[in-house]
């Protein structure tokens, strides 16, 4: 698991403890015949949640990679662990490939958060936050909805997640 250092800049230091990893129980209400489902979930975040492609201005690395640390995708990662566990609020859009897509509208702008959902030793289930960003004009189209409860319950069970058809 990847628990990030502080970023340090000019004497400042950018905390990234919100981007720990961590354990949520997610909790699927009962529906009609179907009991209350509680699920064990670990939650990581990637570098690109507060990194840009690009690593010579501010480098930031991990394991695999160096990006830049970017000021504005840091600020705003700062919604990711209160986004994530809010995933049954709404919907979630399946994006054609192995990811998901959820769109936080509770800012002016929209927030595009993309994660994968996968089974794991320990818990449950993980959700790796790949990246989170600003949605910018002209970028990834809503693909179908599909509700986070879905998703976590035919993961657990392995079944497979086809994209709804639009």
């Amino acid at each position: 698991m990847i628990y990030w250092n502080d970023f340090v800049c000019d004497g400042i230091t950018y905390p990234l403890k919100h981007l720990h990893p961590e354990i949520w129980e997610f909790t699927q209400a009962a529906k009609g015949d179907k009991p209350e489902k509680v699920y064990k979930i670990r939650i990581i975040y990637s570098l690109h949640c507060f990194t840009v492609k690009g690593g010579t201005k501010l480098p930031y690395s991990d394991n695999r990679e160096t990006r830049s640390f970017c000021f504005t995708r840091y600020e705003d990662s700062k919604m990711l662990p209160e986004i994530i566990k809010t995933l049954e609020a709404g919907y979630v859009y399946h994006t054609g490939r192995q990811n998901f897509l959820r769109i936080d509208q509770g800012t002016a702008k929209e927030y595009e958060v993309f994660f994968t959902v996968t089974r794991t030793q320990g818990v449950d289930l993980q959700i790796y936050i790949q990246s989170a960003y600003l949605r910018t004009r002209g970028h990834t189209p809503k693909a179908g909805k599909i509700r986070f409860a879905i998703i976590a319950y035919n993961t657990l069970i392995g079944k497979k997640i086809s994209p709804p058809r639009r």
